[in-house]
Formats: structure tokens, sequence, C-alpha cells
């Protein structure tokens, strides 16, 4: 997630600022010993040393939108603790790397789909944190890149000839929901060394890349890497087809809605229908998902196995479907409580994996109309059940 910028001369450098020039959170958070904070460049001076501002503006300046023009705003990586709070001390690159990642999972668990403009699309590449050394007074900048075996620093340039372009995936992408309640639960699970937050540690990399949307990763590689995250999440005794499906499934156990039986598009493969017909809809899903990874990963698809999503399809689902995964794994902890969007979300995804995916905006999918109608009526009967208690307390008051 690294694209590090340093001084020309590191030992002459004032200090070393953190940033995520590509989004602009919708308030400051803490994750770990790290403070991301939306910040406007005219306000720069209020986080960072007032010798040292003028240098820092220009730097982000460097880093423009479609347009040519310099970023408006972005996301500063401040320290929680330590003299100077802007300063990331270089030793601390990686630490800040995990805090940018676990951020980005925070933000990605809360993504809706096929909302339209309503909602606001996501992706783990808004996320990635930039590094510039800043010295005072100085104008220069030396971009370094990492290579194979060690890497390339090239030295000369100054700020007004450098320009870094906003790449094409960022465009139309914005935050707007963090969910802290997750990152809490994810801090508090490596304090107490469970096995979950190795478990995710382990497997939110390949998740991310996953939904990088990088122009050089094809479709069927997403759909690799984000079947390898789910492998990773969920540690199956068997890393198989069957075994990652097996495992999912029983994390999904108290969510079953629909099998493959009752399924309206979903078919069982054609030498194993009696078997298979009893399965969940999520079941059969993990294992096609796990099948598109094995088709890539090794000599092609198997005529024998149905084939109920495409590519795309799957990335949708996955991406759905892990951060839900990551809140299972935690509830089973007793270290996160789903909400209500949240328990609305599991107990229609087997609706949603066998929902309409549309024709185009003639025929939208069918994915909003059924997440939506579910969360409402978990919250009508969330305020019903809340007036009923209020009302038994006010009768055992008047008794």
């Amino acid at each position: 997630m690294a694209d590090i910028s340093l001084p020309a001369s590191e030992d002459n450098a004032s200090g070393f600022v953190v940033f995520m020039p590509w989004v602009t959170l919708p308030r400051s958070i803490r994750v770990g010993r790290f403070r991301f904070c939306p910040l406007r460049l005219s306000e720069i001076a209020t986080v960072v040393d007032q010798s040292i501002a003028p240098v820092v503006e220009r730097a982000v300046q460097c880093y423009v939108r479609r347009n040519g023009q310099p970023i408006e705003s972005c996301t500063i990586v401040l320290r929680v603790r330590g003299p100077q709070h802007w300063n990331v001390p270089r030793r601390h690159w990686n630490l800040a790397v995990e805090a940018a990642k676990k951020l980005a999972l925070a933000c990605l668990s809360e993504q809706r789909f096929f909302e339209g403009h309503f909602s606001p699309h996501l992706n783990a590449t808004m996320f990635r944190i930039i590094g510039q050394g800043v010295s005072a007074g100085s104008d220069q900048i030396a971009p370094y890149f990492a290579r194979r075996g060690g890497g390339l620093q090239i030295g000369g340039l100054r700020f007004k000839d450098v320009v870094f372009q906003r790449p094409p995936q960022i465009e139309g992408t914005s935050c707007e929901v963090i969910n802290e309640r997750l990152l809490r639960a994810l801090e508090k699970a490596e304090r107490l060394e469970c096995g979950a937050a190795r478990a995710v540690n382990s497997s939110l990399e390949t998740f991310l890349l996953a939904n990088a949307e990088a122009p050089d990763l094809d479709s069927d590689s997403c759909v690799t890497l984000s079947a390898i995250s789910f492998e990773r999440l969920i540690e199956p005794t068997t890393n198989t087809a069957q075994g990652l499906a097996s495992a999912f499934a029983d994390y999904w156990a108290p969510f079953v809605r629909l099998t493959v039986a009752n399924a309206k598009r979903i078919k069982p493969d054609e030498k194993y229908t009696p078997e298979q017909n009893s399965w969940p809809i999520h079941r059969k899903w993990m294992k096609e998902l796990y099948e598109a990874r094995s088709a890539t990963v090794h000599q092609g698809p198997r005529s024998e196995f149905s084939k109920n999503w495409s590519a795309w399809q799957h990335l949708v689902l996955a991406a759905f479907a892990y951060p839900l995964t990551i809140k299972l794994r935690l509830a089973e902890a007793g270290l996160y409580s789903p909400n209500d969007r949240e328990l609305a979300a599991f107990e229609v995804f087997d609706l949603l994996l066998d929902s309409s995916w549309g024709k185009g905006w003639r025929k939208p999918p069918e994915w909003s109309k059924i997440l939506s109608m579910a969360e409402g009526t978990r919250a009508i009967h969330t305020a019903v059940a809340s007036a009923m208690r209020k009302h038994e307390g006010n009768l055992s008051g008047e008794t």
C-alpha cells in the first residue's frame, strides 16, 4: 500500500508526514497508535509546525485531480503520542500501513451496492497512504520507488515539476461511514491474541488487493484473491472447495434462508444434485468461488461443476460477505454485537445470492430492494420491542 517519497537528504529532513491524498474522511478516527484526520489544505498550519507548513502544503499540492488542479483536502495521519503528532518516523511506517488497512476495512464493511448516486462508491485504493519527507524551506522532492532487491530514488526534482495524477479508479468515490465498533473489536481481539485477529490480519491484504479495482488486475485475478482472503479468514480444516464451503456454512448456520432445492436461479452440480439440494445457497456460492479460484490457478473450469455466478457477481458478493464474516468471527469470540442493519444483511444473504442481477438501468438488480426491506422490517421490530419494554416498565412502576 506504500507510495513513499523521500527528501533529497533524509538526514536534513525536519519530519516525515503521512497522508491519504485520495480520500477525505467524514470525521477523525483513531486506529491503534494513529489518528486519521480530515484536512483541508488551508488548515495545514493547524496540525504541523508553522515553519514546515508551506513545504507540506506544496508536497500535498503535487497530487492533482482529473482536471489537473491540486486536491483541496485529504486525510492526514497523526501519531496519538509524541512531541510532533504530524511527524511519523520511518520506523513506524509499517505500523501506519497496518492501521490504514484496518481503516479501509472499517469503511468498506459499510459499503452499499446498487443504490446509484445515493450510495458513494468505495475501493481499497482510496485508503493507500503516502509518506513525504519534508525540510523547512526546501523546494525539492526525491520520489522513491520500491523494486525487487532494492529501490530507486530520483533526486534533483522540484515540487513544481512533479505531479501525481489521481488514479482512474478513484473517480466517483467517497467515504461517508466508518464502523468504529469494528475497529475497537479488532483492537481488543489483538490485545487478547484472539484467533480471529490472526485470521483477519492474514486475510486482509488479499481482500484489499481484490477490491482495489486496479487496472492491472482482471476480474479473474480479483476473484482468486477474494477466495484466498476467505480461505485465510475462515481457516478450514481442509483447503478444498468442499472444505471451505462447509466451514463458511458453519459460521452462517444461524442465517439459512434458502436451500439450493428452493432457489429460483441456483442450480446444483449435476453429479451431486441429491446432496447439494439440501445445502444453504451460501454454501454453494462459497464452493463456486473457490472453484473459480482453482480454474484460474490450475487448469481451467471443470465442466461437471455448475456456475451460477459470473466473475463480477462473485466480486460483489465477496466484498459484501467478507466483512460480515469477520463480524461473525468476532461475535463468536464475544467481541462484537451485530446491529439491526448487519443482522438484516446476514438474514437476506441467501436471498441476495438468488436474486436477479438486472438488465441495465431499465431493469435494475433486486439487491437494493431486498436489503432495504429487510432493514426496514428489522427497524420496525426493534421499535415495537422497545415500546413494549417501555410500556411494561411503566406498568411495573405503577404497581
